[in-house]
C-alpha cells in the first residue's frame, strides 16, 4: 500500500498527519479526551515527534505519555488529591490504549499493553467513585470479558454499549458507559468474539454476533434492574451491523442507535476497503513486507485484523468474509431507532445508511437519521471526534424514546 493510502475511508478532514489512518486515530484520541483522560495538549504534545505514518514513533509518544500521568498519578494520591489521580489514571488508561492501536498483536509488548491500560482505566473508575465493576459473562467455552455500570439499585433503563473491528471494552466506557451513567441509565460494555483480547481465547469474529449479544442481554436480566421494556441497544462501527443482526433476532431490545446501520457487511468489505481489497492475495502479502518501513502503520492494521478473524493474513480475512457473511433483513425492524452518519464516512456506509433509513421511515417506523459535519468538528467515523456532540444527540433522543428524565442535572457538569 502507498504511503498515506488508508485502509478505510473514515474522515473528512485531516489535522495532522498525510497517513489517513494515522490522522483518524489521532482525531479518534483527542475526541476521547473530551470526556475524560488526556487533554487535547497532552495528546498533540505525545505526538509532536512523530513522522507521519510511522507506527514506531507512535507508540513510544503515547507509552511516553502514559508514564507521565501514572507518575502524577501517584504524585497526586500522596498529596490526597484523589480526584486528580483518578484523571491521571483515565489518561494513561488510554495514551496506552492510543500505543495498541500500532502494536502487532503478536508482539511481545501487546499483552502487556493490555494489562497496563486496564490496571490504569479500573485505578481511574475506583478513584474517581464511579459505580463500575469488571464482569464476565459466560459463553460457550469461555467468558466475554466487560463491565457493568450500574447508577443505583433502583430500576433504569438499561444500554448494551458494543464496539466495533478497532475495539477494546474500554473504548465502551466514554462511547457510552460514562455519559450514559450522568443519565442516569445502567451500561453494559462487552467484548464481543474477535474484540479486545479474544483472538487469544480462540474468539474470533463470527457471522452470528446476535449469539454473544443474547448471552449478554441474559446476564442483565439474571444481575440488573431494568425498567420494563426499557433495554436499548447502541453500536459502532462493525457494531452497526452486529447489532443490527441483534436487533431482529432478539425482542428485549426496544431501541436502537447504529454509527452507522450496516446491513451488507460482504458488500461494505468489497467496496471500503481499497486497494487492500483489489489485489490478490500472495501480491499484497509481498507488498506489505516490501513496503513494511515505508507503511508500517498500514501493515500492523492488516496483521491486526487477520488476528481477529483467526486467519493467516489480511487477504484471507476479507475472503471469509465474501463467503460467509450474512445479509440482513432489514424491513423486519419495527423499533425506534437513531442513525448516526457524519460527512466522512465511506460512500457504501452512507449508502446502507439512507436504504435503512428509508425503508423504516416509509413504513411508519420511529427513526431518526442524524448527519454530523466537519463544521461541527464531527467529520469522522463513529464520530470519535466530537464525542460530547454524540452523547447529546444519543441520550437526548433515548431519554425522549423511554420517556426518562435526568434526576441530578449536576451529574451533567
Amino acid at each position: 500500500m502507498k504511503e498515506n493510502e488508508a485502509i478505510l475511508q473514515r474522515q473528512k478532514v485531516n489535522i495532522k498527519f498525510k497517513n489517513q489512518d494515522m490522522d483518524f486515530m489521532l482525531n479518534w484520541a483527542l475526541g476521547i479526551g473530551q470526556i475524560i483522560g488526556m487533554s487535547a495538549s497532552q495528546i498533540f504534545y505525545a505526538v509532536h515527534k512523530v513522522k507521519d505514518g510511522n507506527a514506531t514513533d507512535w507508540r513510544k509518544g503515547f507509552q511516553r505519555q502514559a508514564q507521565y500521568q501514572l507518575e502524577h498519578a501517584q504524585k497526586a494520591l500522596e498529596q490526597k488529591q484523589q480526584t486528580a489521580a483518578g484523571q491521571f489514571q483515565f489518561g494513561a488508561a488510554y495514551a496506552y490504549r492510543a500505543a495498541l492501536q500500532y502494536t502487532s498483536p503478536t508482539a511481545a509488548e501487546f499483552n502487556e499493553t493490555v494489562a497496563q491500560m486496564e490496571k490504569a482505566f479500573q485505578c481511574g473508575a475506583e478513584l474517581l467513585r464511579v459505580p463500575m465493576r469488571p464482569i464476565e459473562v459466560p459463553f460457550e467455552n469461555t467468558t466475554l470479558p466487560g463491565y457493568f455500570l450500574e447508577h443505583d439499585k433502583q430500576p433504569r433503563p438499561a444500554l448494551v454499549m458494543v464496539g466495533g473491528g478497532d475495539t477494546f471494552r474500554e473504548d465502551l466506557f466514554y462511547f457510552a458507559g460514562y455519559p450514559g451513567w450522568k443519565r442516569g441509565y445502567n451500561v453494559i460494555m462487552v467484548d464481543l468474539p474477535g474484540q479486545g483480547i479474544l483472538p487469544n481465547r480462540g474468539q474470533t469474529f463470527r457471522v452470528d454476533m446476535d449469539t454473544p449479544i443474547r448471552t449478554i442481554l441474559d446476564w442483565l436480566e439474571k444481575n440488573a434492574v431494568i425498567k420494563d421494556g426499557q433495554v436499548a441497544i447502541y453500536g459502532v462501527s462493525g457494531g452497526g451491523y452486529f447489532t443490527m443482526q441483534a436487533v431482529i433476532s432478539d425482542p428485549r431490545i426496544k431501541a436502537w442507535i447504529a454509527g452507522t446501520p450496516i446491513f451488507d457487511m460482504a458488500e461494505t468489505f468489497r467496496r471500503e476497503f481499497g486497494s487492500a481489497m483489489k489485489a490478490p492475495g500472495w501480491l499484497l502479502n509481498m507488498v506489505m513486507q516490501i513496503s513494511g518501513s515505508i507503511n508500517e502503520s498500514a501493515q500492523i492494521n492488516l496483521d491486526k485484523y487477520a488476528w481477529q478473524f483467526g486467519t493467516s493474513d489480511f487477504k484471507a480475512a476479507t475472503e471469509g468474509v465474501l463467503a460467509q457473511a450474512q445479509t440482513c433483513d432489514y424491513s423486519t425492524i419495527n423499533i425506534p431507532s437513531l442513525f448516526l452518519v457524519t460527512e466522512g464516512e465511506g460512500a457504501e456506509l452512507k449508502r446502507q445508511a439512507e436504504v435503512v433509513y428509508e425503508d423504516m421511515l416509509q413504513r411508519g417506523v420511529d427513526v431518526t437519521l442524524r448527519g454530523f459535519t466537519a463544521a461541527e468538528g464531527a467529520d469522522g467515523h463513529s464520530v470519535v471526534n466530537n464525542q460530547r456532540l454524540a452523547h447529546l444527540v444519543v441520550f437526548d433522543w433515548l431519554d425522549r424514546v423511554f420517556q426518562h428524565e435526568v434526576e441530578d442535572v449536576r451529574l451533567l457538569c
